[in-house]
């Protein structure tokens, strides 16, 4: 084999230099003689060896490249064909890995479509394997997977997978006509000319000689409209409408001519909402869609009144605090008699009208205050006002809050005022003074800084008849004090007292009954 070769090649070369010897420079051919025994030897070594003296070693033929399988198939090892006796290498992976010289089988339990399993084999020849691995699909359980791949006006282009077929029949019609029906050939795409506008085409595809998982498939395609034969009816926007208020009608056919029905039918004069528009004539005319705004009506937001009778009125102001302009009736108010005012709202507002009452309230109806005050010397001083009058007042202790109660609890002992106002200012206030609450101070601290250094009733000091009797806690008189005096210093004797409690008894007068009262105190130092 080798000396019919080297016999070849070198008459190859031969005709070959004889050729380039008509140049005349003996330099450039001995270059380009090197040059080519050198390539057509290589080549040779191709040809006949099957491998490369570059390293370089040609790819196995997969037999077949693409192979097709049901779900729980039995499937067969994966075949490939060498050249030049090489040996074959089996991979899982396009590169790394490891390799296996047995062909492996493909797994068909679970669906691989239309993402394919995907083996890969090279060839080893004089100890070069081929690169890149050359890949081995395997489909399990494809489908043709029908579809309408390109849709033009006048033709539809159906595209199916490939399943391992090359021959199909088909079934078409067209807007639901007489059956064409036919065979194909590869490639895996059909299509449908001579088609018009809008019309629609039931396509129906099978593969001849398929497995039993490749079933026939159908697909329902239209065809589309030229854009300049697209309509679209041009109804005008409707205009916003308040509540309540007739509703406009809708029209059965568009300013441009085009007939058909709306959905809804009538517009609610009470919800927002969109009405579509569908042509009876669907081809290449667009239906429309109009949205319809409702305005909810605006309640006036107007207070209620009160004056005082024959005080100055009020202005009543023709636009509502939230913004809404109209007219009273009557137009002035009447400081005299109360009543019902109505405001209407303008003609282009979406509102209601509204009532306000306005209250006139009589003046001066506040005559006198008292007040009464609960027993002398108990836990919660209570002070009650009692305001002579009609009306609606306001209660006030000292210079406190003003309160809707005329009930004042846990009063401090001493001199109070209170007041009483009309709520409306309709009655001037009237203030009341000397509320005296009687109770005793709980301590004192003689210390001599001027604060608390004595001790006393001072409350019933207008009791000149009101004698204290002081003892401690064993019950020795230590001293006699008098309301209106200058109390105890906490001394007896002459003698500081040591901080403790101590107890007194005093006599007093009480609406005009005589009381006697015992409590104790406490002596802080």
């Amino acid at each position: 084999m080798y000396l019919l070769i080297m016999k070849v090649y070198n008459l190859y070369i031969y005709h070959i230099v004889k050729v380039l010897y008509t140049f005349d420079e003996i330099k450039t051919y001995l270059i380009m003689e090197n040059f080519i025994k050198s390539t057509v030897f290589i080549c040779f070594v191709n040809l006949f060896f099957g491998f490369s003296i570059f390293g370089q070693t040609a790819p196995p033929t997969p037999n077949p490249k693409f192979l097709y399988y049901c779900l729980n198939d039995n499937a067969s090892p994966l075949s490939a064909t060498t050249s030049g006796g090489g040996t074959l290498r089996w991979y899982t992976t396009a590169t790394g890995g490891s390799f296996s010289t047995n062909a492996p089988t493909p797994i068909t339990t679970a669906t691989a479509s239309p993402t394919p399993l995907t083996y890969y084999v090279t060839q080893v020849i004089g100890g070069i394997e081929s690169a890149p691995r050359t890949e081995i699909f395997v489909y399990v359980n494809q489908k043709l997977d029908l579809y309408c791949q390109t849709i033009t006006p006048n033709s539809i282009k159906f595209d199916f997978a490939n399943t391992g077929q090359s021959s199909f029949t088909y079934s078409y019609t067209v807007d639901g006509g007489a059956p064409i029906t036919g065979t194909h050939t590869a490639p895996s795409n059909f299509t449908v000319s001579g088609l018009n506008e809008k019309q629609s085409v039931m396509f129906t595809i099978t593969a001849v000689g398929a497995k039993a998982c490749v079933t026939p498939q159908t697909v329902t395609c239209t065809t589309t409209c030229s854009p300049a034969n697209i309509k679209t009816p041009d109804f005008p926007a409707i205009v916003p409408f308040c509540t309540g208020t007739p509703a406009p009608l809708l029209s059965p056919t568009s300013p441009n001519g085009i007939t058909g029905t709306w959905s809804p039918s009538t517009i609610s004069n009470t919800t927002s909402g969109n009405y579509v528009f569908v042509p009876n004539d669907s081809k290449c005319i667009n239906s429309q869609t109009l949205a319809v705004t409702v305005r909810p009506l605006v309640q006036p937001n107007f207070a209620n009144i009160s004056i005082c009778r024959g005080g100055v009125a009020p202005i009543l102001n023709t636009t509502s605090p939230n913004g809404i302009k109209g007219t009273w009736l009557p137009a002035t108010i009447n400081n005299m008699v109360s009543g019902a005012y109505v405001f209407s709202p303008s003609s282009n507002e979406c509102t209601t009208s509204q009532t306000i009452n306005v209250t006139v309230i009589p003046s001066n109806t506040l005559l006198d205050v008292n007040w009464t005050v609960s027993e002398a010397f108990v836990k919660n001083q209570i002070v009650t006002v009692i305001a002579t009058g009609t009306g609606d007042f306001l209660y006030q202790l000292d210079d406190g809050l003003f309160q809707e109660s005329a009930v004042f609890e846990n009063v401090s002992f001493g001199s109070h005022s209170v007041t009483v106002k009309d709520k409306n200012g309709c009655s001037p206030p009237i203030t009341r003074t000397n509320v005296l609450v009687i109770n005793y101070p709980k301590f004192f601290t003689p210390n001599a800084d001027g604060y608390n250094d004595t001790w006393n009733v001072f409350t019933l000091q207008e009791q000149l008849n009101s004698k204290i009797q002081i003892f401690d806690r064993h019950g020795k008189f230590l001293k006699e004090i008098f309301p209106n005096g200058l109390g105890w210093d906490g001394t007896y004797i002459g003698q500081p007292m040591p901080a403790n409690d101590y107890w007194f008894s005093i006599e007093y007068t009480e609406n005009d009954i005589p009381k006697k009262f015992k409590s104790h105190f406490s002596l802080k130092r």
